[in-house]
């Protein structure tokens, strides 16, 4: 894992910028929920800014796919304006009386729009650099981001909301200066132990079912999100003092970290066709258990913290890959469009679930959610395990055409040995199968003879080709093999 992280940073020059600066915009995404920056209430988390957050998104979506060679992170003006609306938004969050609701919800909404638009472009900047080295990149960034999120505990408030006022400047700064580069080092030597340039696996969408299937292994666990927010409302009580808020800052800063870490073992470990099935069997079960500990959470506070933040953040993570899970546009569609259309699906989904559970009875709500996240849950195993099926049976098939291959090769070799040395009928047959490692016993039953009568055409096969056993024979053939291959 250590080698893989040293090779990865001396093959991608800068990348400690990237890294630095998307880690400050997870943070400066998650500021108004941080309890060391201000009373945290659920009146923060009100629909609109959650809606007009995923209609900017999908918006900007349907342009790019108008446009297809759109590309909006590559502009320095648009990183520049998204900079700074990040910028105003946060610090007037952070700083201003926001006594007026129409005021509040403003800035809310542009806080809400800039800071996702920021953290999805920065996806964008990272995809140039490729699939695993944008993993690495991500996964390191919420490392930092969670370690720095639980430092802030050990501040005073008025300390935290100064450094935190520092986030928009260093996050939107990088994102403005960053320029992706990429050194192949290993392409020089030859070597690529450790795989930084293997792509991710993609969808096969050459149907409209595999269309459905790809959609659906990406979009159910993004629905499950949408329950989760009213969950992640249950710590909001145990704010009563000062300490207690320090040690709800730290158990935040301890969900982003293990969700850094479970995104790096899947970088290193689980780039394969199952990539995306480690995401649904990690974040739907696990939702389950956030329902448990939200309804206890003055004792499970810790663990609720912990399974709120990591699987928000892994799920932060799939959404960065997602360019590289869907195929290319023929066209060349940019890779945001698939950034964007997921996160402003997650953030439709839980505009959707507040809105909900404002207009629903507390009964009804909860009976809505159990069957969401329990049909989400059913539905993301089925189509696991479509995937799974298929895989196998791709395996299966790849496996049965290297035999066929093989066994071709094998006896079209046979054939010119037999041919050369003027082998009988039956003494090629015997040929074949001793070829395939098959003993007398075997070939007897098989070709219905006596062991005696194989041991006699194995003899004459024997002189025939100047061998002495088995051994000699498939040595032999492979010698003939290479005189083939080199006619």
């Amino acid at each position: 894992m250590l080698r893989s992280v040293h090779r990865f940073f001396r093959e991608t020059p800068g990348v400690v910028l990237a890294i630095v600066g998307l880690a400050c915009a997870f943070m400066v995404l998650e500021i108004q929920r941080m309890p060391v920056a201000r009373y945290v209430s659920f009146s923060m988390f009100a629909p609109l800014p959650y809606i007009v957050e995923a209609t900017v998104m999908l918006a900007i979506v349907a342009w790019q796919w108008a446009r297809p060679a759109l590309r909006l992170g590559d502009s320095r003006a648009v990183r520049t304006i998204v900079a700074l609306l990040v910028l105003a938004s946060t610090g007037l969050l952070l700083y201003a009386p926001l006594e007026d609701d129409g005021v509040t919800l403003g800035v809310l909404m542009t806080y809400r729009a800039s800071t996702g638009m920021l953290v999805v472009l920065w996806g964008e900047r990272l995809v140039s650099l490729g699939a695993r080295r944008a993993g690495f990149a991500v996964a390191l960034s919420c490392m930092l981001s969670g370690a720095a999120t639980s430092g802030l505990a050990f501040f005073s408030s008025g300390v935290a909301r100064a450094l935190l006022g520092m986030l928009p400047l260093l996050a939107g700064g990088l994102f403005v200066a960053y320029r992706p580069r990429v050194v192949e080092e290993g392409a020089k030597s030859g070597a690529d132990a450790d795989g930084l340039r293997r792509s991710l696996p993609r969808f096969a969408c050459s149907s409209t079912k595999d269309r459905a299937v790809a959609v659906g292994l990406v979009t159910l666990p993004l629905v499950c999100r949408g329950p989760m927010v009213m969950s992640q409302s249950s710590w909001m009580g145990l704010q009563g003092d000062a300490a207690m808020s320090s040690l709800i800052q730290a158990s935040i800063g301890c969900g982003i970290v293990l969700a850094g870490l479970i995104a790096l073992l899947v970088v290193r470990h689980v780039w394969s066709q199952s990539f995306v099935l480690v995401y649904e069997l990690f974040v739907l079960p696990v939702t389950f258990v956030s329902f448990y500990t939200a309804q206890t959470s003055d004792d499970l506070w810790f663990l609720h913290m912990l399974i709120v933040d990591s699987t928000y953040k892994v799920t932060l993570f799939y959404i960065m890959m997602t360019p590289f899970l869907f195929p290319e546009r023929p066209r060349g569609s940019s890779a945001s469009v698939y950034l964007l259309a997921s996160f402003a699906f997650m953030i439709a989904m839980r505009a959707l679930f507040v809105g909900l559970e404002g207009a629903l009875q507390k009964s009804a709500y909860a009976a809505l959610t159990a069957v969401v996240v329990l049909a989400s849950f059913v539905g993301g195993g089925l189509l696991s395990f479509m995937i799974l099926q298929r895989q196998s049976g791709r395996r299966e098939a790849v496996r049965a055409a290297a035999a066929e291959a093989m066994r071709a090769s094998l006896e079209k070799r046979c054939k010119t040995v037999a041919d050369r040395f003027d082998c009988t009928p039956r003494e090629r047959e015997i040929l074949v199968l001793l070829a395939q490692n098959y003993r007398a016993p075997y070939i007897a039953e098989k070709l219905v003879v006596s062991q005696s009568t194989v041991k006699t055409h194995m003899r004459n096969l024997y002189g025939k080709l100047g061998v002495h056993s088995q051994a000699e024979l498939l040595l032999r053939l492979e010698e003939e093999a290479e005189n083939i291959t080199a006619d």
